[in-house]
């Protein structure tokens, strides 16, 4: 049989067209038969997972398909801030949820049984409802309201409780945490004002007579009204991440508590075991850019312990602030 020049290799080209045609075509019908992988995203550099109204996360492993019992559709529910992953939640629960041992202590939901002491509070500050706490260090200037800003923690570094301009800035909340959960790690910030206000205070904790002497910060917020004790007070370098707020597990954080403590300029003999939180105040060293004062203090969770004089001070924060 006779054939024309080059149509064998043309006929050659079709073929192997075909042949390809045909491998994208079953590769594209294999991929769409698997299940889709939902993919967890952590928001925030300095945030591991946080789901499930838990302190503590874990990235979960992903269950095979089981046949689940339809329930009530429930309304969607905000994130609680900007570093938060959670989901929806139920539409009630339970004031306190359990978490397995592996997951942290239990997460209360506290209510806002404090909400009209703070009203009086912030009518002084035309009604600025970012105000969310106060904290008070006994024998001490540092007696403040504390603001939250839920998107940065620039906000409050040149604005006072009115959000004017002011070179003091306000005593706040790291904007990762919320008050409307129990963190592990709740971060306050405030200048060091050389006219002895504003967090000027923590520097004297280098004064061993000092530090032994001012063991206990009242920070009260609209949710509860809470004690701390001191366990550590050290100077450092910011690449030193003692802000961190959400851990990937209760492990993670008593590393960071323990190595907040090893960094103590004073011994108090307290050690933070499992369950327990801690308070972390921070303020520059003015001494460089890059250096901090931080002191640190444990939840005093049985108010028996609570010094009666101390007691009183916090029962009364908020109505005694002028």
């Amino acid at each position: 049989m006779l054939t024309v020049p080059g149509e064998e290799t043309y006929i050659m080209k079709i073929l192997n067209i075909l042949k390809y045609t045909a491998f994208a075509l079953i590769v594209v019908f294999t991929a769409a038969a698997v299940s889709p992988i939902e993919i967890i995203i952590v928001p925030s550099p300095r945030a591991a997972v946080y789901y499930d109204g838990g302190i503590y996360g874990t990235i979960p492993e992903i269950p095979e398909p089981a046949e689940e019992p339809a329930e009530e559709p429930t309304e969607p529910t905000e994130a609680s801030g900007p570093a938060a992953t959670e989901t929806t939640e139920a539409a009630e629960e339970p004031e306190t949820q359990e978490i397995p041992a592996d997951k942290g202590p239990p997460v209360k939901k506290p209510k806002k049984e404090y909400k009209d002491k703070f009203d009086r509070l912030r009518d002084m500050y035309n009604g600025n409802e970012d105000i969310i706490g106060i904290i008070k260090i006994p024998g001490t200037v540092v007696y403040y309201p504390v603001a939250y800003y839920a998107y940065d923690n620039k906000y409050y570094l040149d604005r006072n409780l009115r959000k004017q301009f002011s070179a003091a800035g306000s005593i706040f909340l790291d904007y990762e945490n919320s008050v409307e959960r129990q963190d592990p790690n709740t971060v306050l910030y405030g200048h060091q004002m050389s006219v002895n206000s504003m967090f000027h205070t923590l520097r004297y904790y280098a004064n061993e007579e000092y530090f032994y002497s001012h063991r206990y910060i009242i920070f009260n917020t609209v949710y509860e009204n809470n004690v701390w004790e001191v366990f550590t007070f050290f100077r450092a370098h910011i690449s030193f991440n003692y802000i961190r707020v959400f851990f990937r597990s209760e492990r993670t954080f008593l590393e960071l508590a323990a190595e907040m403590k090893e960094r103590s300029l004073y011994e108090t003999g307290i050690d933070i075991e499992r369950g327990d939180r801690i308070l972390t105040l921070s303020t520059c060293t003015n001494e460089d850019r890059d250096t901090r004062y931080v002191l640190a203090a444990r939840l005093i969770k049985n108010k028996e312990d609570i010094p009666e004089d101390i007691l009183i001070q916090m029962e009364n924060a908020v109505e005694d602030f002028r």
